[in-house]
């Protein structure tokens, strides 16, 4: 899979999880599954602007991509 095309298959992903993602070249861990990083757009984050950026993953389907 391209690199861009993950890149927008990730943001997808983490606009449907309210996840910020600043489109960073995710990481291959394995065969199908990227590691990248985000920001969980929750309450805390958006009242306090205790934001806090965490790993998550990503696992290849065919040509969707799925968080895990």
């Amino acid at each position: 899979m391209k690199q861009e095309t993950l890149i927008r298959l990730i943001r997808e992903c983490c606009n449907s999880a309210h996840l910020a993602y600043d489109n960073s070249p995710p990481v291959k861990v394995s065969p199908g599954v990227w590691k990248f990083w985000a920001v969980e757009l929750n309450e805390s984050c958006s009242r306090s602007g205790h934001c806090r950026e965490r790993s998550y993953y990503a696992i290849e389907k065919g040509q969707i991509l799925q968080l895990i």
